[in-house]
């Protein structure tokens, strides 16, 4: 027989909810926020050096928790090369403040890649 719990995740599933690996970040079930909307100011992109994750699931839940920062437009994180690439406002945030944000929600070490910070000026 199955449980309400398994039988909630396997329709969560079926209806695209992402899930985590509960192993590897356990409390963590799902991400159901939309995207972040465009950069409409100023942009920077950094890359990180990430630390400590071991799965698939590890690399999207470092995605998530980095795209929850508020002034965060865009993250994509790798666990081949263990690295991740954020795109953010730096009126609103900072790598200091995500990275420790992602340290806090995940138990990863994050630290920039030297020379990787680039700003984009928006035309107008």
């Amino acid at each position: 027989m199955f449980s309400g719990a398994k039988v909630l995740l396997g329709v969560a599933g079926v209806f695209g909810a992402t899930s985590i690996c509960a192993i590897c970040l356990p409390g963590v079930a799902s991400d159901s926020r939309a995207p972040a909307a465009l950069a409409t100011s100023d942009t920077a992109t950094v890359k990180l050096a990430v630390r400590g994750m071991t799965c698939g699931g590890c690399a999207m839940a470092a995605r998530m928790v980095l795209q929850r920062v508020e002034g965060v437009y865009q993250a994509d994180v790798w666990l081949e090369s263990a690295r991740a690439v954020v795109r953010y406002d730096p009126t609103k945030t900072s790598p200091e403040a995500f990275i420790a944000h992602l340290k806090k929600l995940t138990g990863f070490e994050a630290s920039l890649i030297e020379g990787s910070a680039a700003s984009e000026k928006s035309p107008g």
